[in-house]
Protein backbone atom coordinates (compact mmCIF):
# COMPACT_ATOMS: atom_id res chain seq x y z
CA UNK A 1 0.00 0.00 0.00
CA UNK A 2 0.64 3.71 -0.73
CA UNK A 3 -0.10 6.59 1.20
CA UNK A 4 -1.65 8.78 -1.55
CA UNK A 5 -3.81 11.57 -0.38
CA UNK A 6 -3.08 14.44 2.27
CA UNK A 7 -3.73 13.54 5.85
CA UNK A 8 -5.55 10.33 4.71
CA UNK A 9 -4.07 7.71 2.54
CA UNK A 10 -5.90 6.15 -0.07
CA UNK A 11 -5.63 2.35 0.29
CA UNK A 12 -2.99 0.80 -2.01
CA UNK A 13 -2.85 -0.13 -5.53
CA UNK A 14 -3.10 -3.39 -7.66
CA UNK A 15 -2.85 -7.46 -7.72
CA UNK A 16 -3.63 -10.15 -9.85
CA UNK A 17 -3.26 -13.61 -8.88
CA UNK A 18 -4.19 -15.82 -6.17
CA UNK A 19 -0.61 -16.73 -5.59
CA UNK A 20 2.71 -15.66 -4.60
CA UNK A 21 4.82 -17.76 -6.62
CA UNK A 22 5.29 -17.15 -10.55
CA UNK A 23 3.83 -19.57 -12.78
CA UNK A 24 6.53 -21.79 -14.47
CA UNK A 25 6.88 -21.03 -17.96
CA UNK A 26 7.25 -24.67 -19.29
CA UNK A 27 3.89 -25.58 -17.38
CA UNK A 28 2.49 -22.17 -18.82
CA UNK A 29 3.59 -23.45 -22.51
CA UNK A 30 2.14 -26.82 -22.08
CA UNK A 31 -1.44 -24.94 -21.27
CA UNK A 32 -0.86 -23.46 -24.46
CA UNK A 33 0.25 -26.07 -26.57
CA UNK A 34 -2.87 -28.05 -24.85
CA UNK A 35 -5.62 -25.73 -26.24
CA UNK A 36 -4.03 -25.19 -29.85
CA UNK A 37 -3.72 -29.12 -30.63
CA UNK A 38 -7.31 -29.71 -28.61
CA UNK A 39 -8.71 -26.80 -30.65
CA UNK A 40 -10.32 -25.75 -27.24
CA UNK A 41 -10.88 -21.50 -25.86
CA UNK A 42 -9.37 -22.43 -22.19
CA UNK A 43 -6.94 -24.77 -20.66
CA UNK A 44 -6.42 -24.69 -16.76
CA UNK A 45 -4.52 -26.94 -14.31
CA UNK A 46 -5.17 -27.08 -10.54
CA UNK A 47 -2.39 -28.22 -7.86
CA UNK A 48 -3.82 -30.86 -4.99
CA UNK A 49 -2.95 -29.48 -1.59
CA UNK A 50 -0.69 -30.98 0.50
CA UNK A 51 -2.96 -32.44 2.78
CA UNK A 52 -4.66 -33.75 -0.28
CA UNK A 53 -8.34 -32.02 0.47
CA UNK A 54 -8.27 -29.31 -2.18
CA UNK A 55 -7.40 -28.11 -5.09
CA UNK A 56 -5.61 -24.74 -5.86
CA UNK A 57 -6.19 -22.65 -9.20
CA UNK A 58 -2.11 -22.56 -10.61
CA UNK A 59 -2.58 -21.46 -14.55
CA UNK A 60 -5.24 -21.05 -16.65
CA UNK A 61 -5.13 -19.80 -20.52
CA UNK A 62 -7.99 -18.53 -22.89
CA UNK A 63 -10.24 -16.71 -19.93
CA UNK A 64 -10.90 -13.31 -19.21
CA UNK A 65 -9.81 -13.69 -16.08
CA UNK A 66 -7.71 -15.94 -14.09
CA UNK A 67 -8.72 -18.89 -12.07
CA UNK A 68 -6.05 -18.43 -9.86
CA UNK A 69 -8.04 -15.44 -8.18
CA UNK A 70 -11.00 -18.18 -8.00
CA UNK A 71 -12.50 -20.23 -4.85
CA UNK A 72 -10.66 -23.52 -3.99
CA UNK A 73 -12.34 -26.76 -4.91
CA UNK A 74 -12.48 -29.43 -2.28
CA UNK A 75 -11.37 -32.79 -3.84
CA UNK A 76 -14.81 -34.89 -4.23
CA UNK A 77 -16.96 -31.67 -5.28
CA UNK A 78 -17.41 -30.18 -8.76
CA UNK A 79 -15.85 -30.90 -11.98
CA UNK A 80 -12.25 -30.60 -10.74
CA UNK A 81 -12.73 -32.33 -7.48
CA UNK A 82 -14.59 -35.13 -8.88
CA UNK A 83 -11.73 -35.83 -11.68
CA UNK A 84 -9.15 -35.77 -8.21
CA UNK A 85 -10.92 -38.24 -6.21
CA UNK A 86 -11.32 -40.63 -8.67
CA UNK A 87 -7.88 -39.85 -10.79
CA UNK A 88 -10.10 -41.03 -13.81
CA UNK A 89 -10.85 -38.79 -17.05
CA UNK A 90 -14.15 -36.61 -17.09
CA UNK A 91 -16.23 -34.85 -19.96
CA UNK A 92 -19.28 -32.23 -20.02
CA UNK A 93 -21.13 -31.48 -22.58
CA UNK A 94 -22.63 -28.96 -20.92
CA UNK A 95 -21.55 -26.70 -17.31
CA UNK A 96 -24.08 -26.17 -15.10
CA UNK A 97 -24.76 -24.91 -11.66
CA UNK A 98 -24.70 -28.37 -10.51
CA UNK A 99 -21.26 -29.92 -12.30
CA UNK A 100 -19.38 -26.89 -12.08
CA UNK A 101 -18.88 -24.89 -8.43
CA UNK A 102 -16.26 -22.50 -9.70
CA UNK A 103 -18.96 -19.54 -10.03
CA UNK A 104 -15.79 -17.84 -12.27
CA UNK A 105 -15.58 -20.90 -14.70
CA UNK A 106 -19.40 -20.88 -14.62
CA UNK A 107 -19.33 -17.29 -15.54
CA UNK A 108 -16.60 -17.14 -18.08
CA UNK A 109 -18.73 -18.59 -20.57
CA UNK A 110 -17.30 -22.28 -21.03
CA UNK A 111 -19.67 -24.72 -22.19
CA UNK A 112 -17.99 -27.71 -22.58
CA UNK A 113 -14.85 -29.15 -20.16
CA UNK A 114 -12.63 -32.18 -20.38
CA UNK A 115 -10.32 -33.27 -17.71
CA UNK A 116 -8.05 -35.11 -16.60
CA UNK A 117 -5.74 -36.11 -13.25
CA UNK A 118 -2.20 -34.86 -13.24
CA UNK A 119 -0.51 -38.12 -11.80
CA UNK A 120 3.18 -39.64 -11.02
CA UNK A 121 3.41 -43.34 -10.18
CA UNK A 122 2.79 -42.69 -6.62
CA UNK A 123 0.71 -39.41 -6.60
CA UNK A 124 -1.86 -37.50 -7.77
CA UNK A 125 -0.51 -33.63 -8.18
CA UNK A 126 -3.65 -32.29 -9.52
CA UNK A 127 -6.09 -31.76 -12.17
CA UNK A 128 -5.61 -30.98 -16.16
CA UNK A 129 -8.66 -29.17 -17.97
CA UNK A 130 -9.21 -27.91 -21.39
CA UNK A 131 -12.87 -25.90 -22.41
CA UNK A 132 -14.65 -24.40 -25.30
CA UNK A 133 -17.37 -21.86 -25.55
CA UNK A 134 -20.22 -23.78 -27.44
CA UNK A 135 -21.21 -27.35 -26.79
CA UNK A 136 -18.93 -29.91 -27.92
CA UNK A 137 -18.75 -33.61 -27.49
CA UNK A 138 -14.87 -34.79 -26.66
CA UNK A 139 -13.73 -38.54 -27.90
CA UNK A 140 -11.70 -40.81 -26.44
CA UNK A 141 -8.47 -39.56 -28.72
CA UNK A 142 -8.85 -35.70 -26.87
CA UNK A 143 -8.22 -37.60 -23.54
CA UNK A 144 -5.70 -39.36 -24.71
CA UNK A 145 -4.11 -36.23 -25.82
CA UNK A 146 -4.71 -34.40 -22.57
CA UNK A 147 -3.42 -37.24 -20.75
CA UNK A 148 0.20 -37.08 -22.87
CA UNK A 149 0.28 -32.95 -21.65
CA UNK A 150 -0.94 -34.09 -18.05
CA UNK A 151 2.49 -36.33 -18.00
CA UNK A 152 4.61 -33.64 -19.26
CA UNK A 153 3.22 -30.91 -16.52
CA UNK A 154 3.78 -33.73 -14.11
CA UNK A 155 7.10 -34.39 -15.36
CA UNK A 156 8.54 -30.78 -14.58
CA UNK A 157 6.20 -30.39 -11.30
CA UNK A 158 7.50 -33.07 -9.83
CA UNK A 159 11.05 -32.95 -10.17
CA UNK A 160 11.36 -29.19 -9.55
CA UNK A 161 8.99 -29.22 -6.87
CA UNK A 162 6.61 -26.71 -8.51
CA UNK A 163 3.56 -28.05 -7.21
CA UNK A 164 5.22 -27.78 -3.41
CA UNK A 165 6.71 -24.53 -3.66
CA UNK A 166 3.31 -23.19 -4.82
CA UNK A 167 1.29 -25.33 -1.88
CA UNK A 168 3.92 -23.66 0.57
CA UNK A 169 3.25 -20.08 -0.54
CA UNK A 170 -0.13 -20.50 -0.04
CA UNK A 171 0.16 -21.68 3.04
CA UNK A 172 1.88 -18.73 4.71
CA UNK A 173 0.04 -16.43 2.81
CA UNK A 174 -3.10 -17.72 4.21
CA UNK A 175 -1.44 -18.52 7.70
CA UNK A 176 -1.53 -14.77 8.06
CA UNK A 177 -5.30 -14.58 6.86
CA UNK A 178 -8.33 -16.14 9.05
CA UNK A 179 -10.61 -18.24 7.98
CA UNK A 180 -14.10 -16.43 7.01
CA UNK A 181 -16.73 -18.22 8.39
CA UNK A 182 -19.39 -18.56 5.30
CA UNK A 183 -21.69 -17.63 7.90
CA UNK A 184 -21.92 -15.89 11.39
CA UNK A 185 -24.85 -14.82 13.37
CA UNK A 186 -26.80 -15.76 10.68
CA UNK A 187 -24.94 -12.91 8.32
CA UNK A 188 -22.99 -14.47 5.36
CA UNK A 189 -19.76 -13.38 4.12
CA UNK A 190 -16.71 -13.99 1.68
CA UNK A 191 -13.38 -13.08 1.57
CA UNK A 192 -10.19 -12.96 -1.19
CA UNK A 193 -6.87 -11.81 -0.88
CA UNK A 194 -4.47 -11.31 -4.36
CA UNK A 195 -0.84 -11.17 -3.25
CA UNK A 196 1.12 -7.91 -5.72
CA UNK A 197 2.96 -9.44 -8.16
CA UNK A 198 4.97 -12.37 -6.49
CA UNK A 199 5.09 -10.86 -3.11
CA UNK A 200 3.01 -10.87 0.47
CA UNK A 201 2.17 -7.87 1.86
CA UNK A 202 0.28 -6.09 4.24
CA UNK A 203 -3.90 -6.08 3.55
CA UNK A 204 -5.77 -7.91 5.71
CA UNK A 205 -9.22 -8.46 6.39
CA UNK A 206 -11.30 -9.83 9.88
CA UNK A 207 -14.17 -11.04 10.69
CA UNK A 208 -15.15 -12.38 14.67
CA UNK A 209 -17.89 -12.60 16.94
CA UNK A 210 -17.95 -10.71 20.17
CA UNK A 211 -19.77 -10.76 23.66
CA UNK A 212 -23.20 -10.00 23.52
CA UNK A 213 -23.90 -11.71 19.82
CA UNK A 214 -22.14 -8.44 18.06
CA UNK A 215 -19.92 -9.09 15.15
CA UNK A 216 -16.80 -7.49 13.92
CA UNK A 217 -15.68 -6.19 10.21
CA UNK A 218 -11.58 -5.81 10.00
CA UNK A 219 -9.75 -4.39 6.04
CA UNK A 220 -6.52 -2.86 7.07
CA UNK A 221 -3.17 -1.90 4.79
CA UNK A 222 -0.17 -1.87 6.28
CA UNK A 223 1.94 0.56 4.39
CA UNK A 224 4.20 -1.42 3.01
CA UNK A 225 4.99 -4.91 0.76
CA UNK A 226 7.02 -8.16 1.93
CA UNK A 227 7.54 -9.69 4.73
CA UNK A 228 8.35 -6.73 7.12
CA UNK A 229 4.40 -5.52 6.04
CA UNK A 230 3.05 -9.01 6.43
CA UNK A 231 4.51 -9.51 10.09
CA UNK A 232 3.13 -6.08 11.28
CA UNK A 233 -0.15 -6.61 9.76
CA UNK A 234 -0.32 -9.85 11.65
CA UNK A 235 0.60 -8.23 15.12
CA UNK A 236 -2.21 -5.31 13.89
CA UNK A 237 -4.82 -7.63 13.64
CA UNK A 238 -3.78 -9.68 16.65
CA UNK A 239 -4.08 -6.46 18.76
CA UNK A 240 -7.14 -5.31 17.01
CA UNK A 241 -9.03 -8.52 18.12
CA UNK A 242 -7.52 -8.13 21.88
CA UNK A 243 -9.14 -4.12 22.03
CA UNK A 244 -12.52 -5.38 20.65
CA UNK A 245 -12.89 -7.20 23.39
CA UNK A 246 -12.57 -4.24 25.91
CA UNK A 247 -13.96 -1.93 23.91
CA UNK A 248 -17.41 -1.86 23.03
CA UNK A 249 -17.20 1.40 20.48
CA UNK A 250 -15.22 1.13 16.71
CA UNK A 251 -13.60 4.28 17.72
CA UNK A 252 -12.13 3.55 21.11
CA UNK A 253 -10.65 0.48 19.46
CA UNK A 254 -9.28 2.26 16.45
CA UNK A 255 -7.86 4.93 19.03
CA UNK A 256 -6.38 1.95 21.20
CA UNK A 257 -4.15 0.78 18.04
CA UNK A 258 -3.35 3.93 16.87
CA UNK A 259 -1.38 4.14 20.40
CA UNK A 260 0.26 0.60 19.86
CA UNK A 261 1.22 1.26 16.48
CA UNK A 262 3.06 4.64 17.21
CA UNK A 263 4.62 3.25 20.44
CA UNK A 264 5.34 -0.62 19.55
CA UNK A 265 5.75 -0.28 15.34
CA UNK A 266 7.96 2.67 15.30
CA UNK A 267 7.88 4.14 11.52
CA UNK A 268 4.53 1.80 10.77
CA UNK A 269 1.69 3.64 9.26
CA UNK A 270 -1.71 1.51 8.17
CA UNK A 271 -5.43 2.14 6.92
CA UNK A 272 -7.75 0.21 8.68
CA UNK A 273 -11.81 0.51 8.83
CA UNK A 274 -13.31 -1.64 11.87
CA UNK A 275 -16.91 -2.07 12.25
CA UNK A 276 -19.63 -3.49 14.95
CA UNK A 277 -22.78 -5.05 14.29
CA UNK A 278 -25.09 -5.89 16.97
CA UNK A 279 -28.41 -8.34 17.20
CA UNK A 280 -30.66 -7.73 15.45
CA UNK A 281 -28.54 -6.67 12.76
CA UNK A 282 -30.00 -3.67 11.05
CA UNK A 283 -28.00 -0.85 12.07
CA UNK A 284 -23.72 -1.44 11.65
CA UNK A 285 -21.63 1.17 12.78
CA UNK A 286 -17.67 2.07 11.42
CA UNK A 287 -14.46 4.36 12.07
CA UNK A 288 -12.41 4.48 9.53
CA UNK A 289 -8.30 5.64 9.58
CA UNK A 290 -7.98 7.02 6.73
CA UNK A 291 -9.60 3.75 4.66
CA UNK A 292 -11.46 3.73 1.76
CA UNK A 293 -15.74 3.74 2.76
CA UNK A 294 -17.43 0.10 2.13
CA UNK A 295 -19.73 0.01 -0.81
CA UNK A 296 -23.14 -0.28 0.33
CA UNK A 297 -25.64 -2.58 -2.12
CA UNK A 298 -29.05 -2.45 -0.68
CA UNK A 299 -31.99 -4.49 -2.47
CA UNK A 300 -32.77 -2.46 -5.74
CA UNK A 301 -30.77 0.15 -5.45
CA UNK A 302 -27.21 0.79 -6.95
CA UNK A 303 -24.27 0.60 -4.70
CA UNK A 304 -22.94 3.74 -2.76
CA UNK A 305 -20.18 4.47 -0.78
CA UNK A 306 -21.16 5.07 2.97
CA UNK A 307 -20.25 8.47 4.25
CA UNK A 308 -17.79 7.55 6.57
CA UNK A 309 -15.93 10.55 8.76
CA UNK A 310 -12.73 9.62 7.35
CA UNK A 311 -10.32 10.08 10.21
CA UNK A 312 -6.38 10.16 9.33
CA UNK A 313 -4.36 7.05 9.08
CA UNK A 314 -2.52 5.03 12.28
CA UNK A 315 0.56 5.91 12.72
CA UNK A 316 0.80 9.48 12.01
CA UNK A 317 -0.50 11.13 15.62
CA UNK A 318 -2.74 11.07 18.54
CA UNK A 319 -6.12 11.57 17.05
CA UNK A 320 -9.79 11.47 18.28
CA UNK A 321 -11.83 9.09 16.45
CA UNK A 322 -15.00 9.68 15.01
CA UNK A 323 -18.27 7.29 14.21
CA UNK A 324 -21.09 6.38 11.52
CA UNK A 325 -24.01 4.43 11.78
CA UNK A 326 -25.61 3.37 9.01
CA UNK A 327 -28.76 1.05 8.34
CA UNK A 328 -28.16 -2.16 6.98
CA UNK A 329 -31.64 -3.39 5.54
CA UNK A 330 -32.33 -6.68 4.99
CA UNK A 331 -31.36 -8.61 1.85
CA UNK A 332 -28.04 -5.69 0.93
CA UNK A 333 -24.57 -6.68 1.10
CA UNK A 334 -21.43 -4.42 2.31
CA UNK A 335 -17.81 -4.53 0.30
CA UNK A 336 -14.83 -3.53 2.02
CA UNK A 337 -11.55 -3.24 0.19
CA UNK A 338 -8.58 -2.40 -0.23
CA UNK A 339 -6.93 -0.22 -2.71
CA UNK A 340 -5.15 -2.79 -4.90
CA UNK A 341 -9.06 -3.38 -6.04
CA UNK A 342 -9.85 -0.28 -7.08
CA UNK A 343 -5.88 1.84 -7.93
CA UNK A 344 -4.06 1.67 -11.42
CA UNK A 345 -0.92 3.42 -12.21
CA UNK A 346 -1.99 5.64 -15.12
CA UNK A 347 -0.53 5.34 -18.61
CA UNK A 348 -0.71 7.60 -21.35
CA UNK A 349 0.32 4.80 -23.67
CA UNK A 350 -2.03 1.97 -22.49
CA UNK A 351 -5.45 2.67 -24.02
CA UNK A 352 -6.58 -0.27 -20.94
CA UNK A 353 -5.33 1.87 -18.33
CA UNK A 354 -8.08 3.25 -15.98
CA UNK A 355 -8.52 5.99 -13.20
CA UNK A 356 -9.71 5.34 -10.12
CA UNK A 357 -13.11 6.81 -10.51
CA UNK A 358 -13.63 4.41 -13.73
CA UNK A 359 -11.85 1.29 -11.22
CA UNK A 360 -15.17 2.15 -8.84
CA UNK A 361 -17.28 2.43 -11.46
CA UNK A 362 -16.27 -1.29 -12.54
CA UNK A 363 -16.84 -2.49 -8.92
CA UNK A 364 -20.27 -0.85 -8.54
CA UNK A 365 -21.03 -2.00 -11.72
CA UNK A 366 -20.51 -5.99 -10.57
CA UNK A 367 -21.63 -5.36 -6.93
CA UNK A 368 -25.26 -6.68 -6.17
CA UNK A 369 -27.14 -7.20 -3.48
CA UNK A 370 -28.60 -10.15 -5.50
CA UNK A 371 -25.36 -11.76 -5.48
CA UNK A 372 -24.41 -14.23 -2.45
CA UNK A 373 -21.08 -12.96 -0.82
CA UNK A 374 -18.94 -16.31 -2.31
CA UNK A 375 -20.47 -15.40 -6.11
CA UNK A 376 -20.09 -11.66 -5.27
CA UNK A 377 -16.13 -11.97 -4.38
CA UNK A 378 -15.74 -13.86 -7.25
CA UNK A 379 -17.28 -11.89 -9.73
CA UNK A 380 -15.66 -8.55 -8.21
CA UNK A 381 -12.07 -10.45 -8.85
CA UNK A 382 -12.72 -11.34 -12.22
CA UNK A 383 -13.71 -8.21 -13.37
CA UNK A 384 -11.77 -5.87 -11.67
CA UNK A 385 -8.22 -7.83 -11.63
CA UNK A 386 -8.94 -10.19 -14.60
CA UNK A 387 -5.31 -11.72 -15.96
CA UNK A 388 -3.20 -8.43 -14.95
CA UNK A 389 -0.36 -8.74 -12.89
CA UNK A 390 -0.69 -5.33 -10.75
CA UNK A 391 1.50 -3.42 -8.33
CA UNK A 392 -0.19 -3.76 -4.93
CA UNK A 393 -2.09 -6.63 -2.78
CA UNK A 394 -5.99 -6.99 -2.61
CA UNK A 395 -8.23 -7.61 0.24
CA UNK A 396 -11.69 -7.87 -0.18
CA UNK A 397 -14.77 -8.96 2.40
CA UNK A 398 -18.51 -8.92 1.08
CA UNK A 399 -20.96 -9.34 4.16
CA UNK A 400 -24.63 -10.16 3.26
CA UNK A 401 -27.76 -9.54 5.46
CA UNK A 402 -30.30 -12.11 4.54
Amino acid sequence: MKPSRAGTATPGAHAASARADPVDPDILAILHEARRRLRTQTASLLFVSENGTVLEPYASVGLRHTLRAASRVPVGQGFAGRIALSRQPLSLSQVTRENVINPLLRTSGVQSLLGVPVLTPSRLLGVLHVGTFEGHEFSDDDVATLFEFAQQVAAIAEPAGVHRAHDAALILQRSLLPTTPREIGGLETAARYVPAEGDLGGDWYDVFSLPGGSIGFVMGDVVGHGLPAAVIMGRLRSALRAYALDYDRPAQVLERLDRKIRHFEDGAFATVVYAVIHPPFDTITFSSAGHWPPLLAAPGESPREIPLENDPMLGIGDFERNETAVELPAGSSLCFYTDGLVERPMDAQDPYSRSTDQQLDIVRAHFSAADDPETACSRLVANTVGDEFVEDDIALLIVRRP
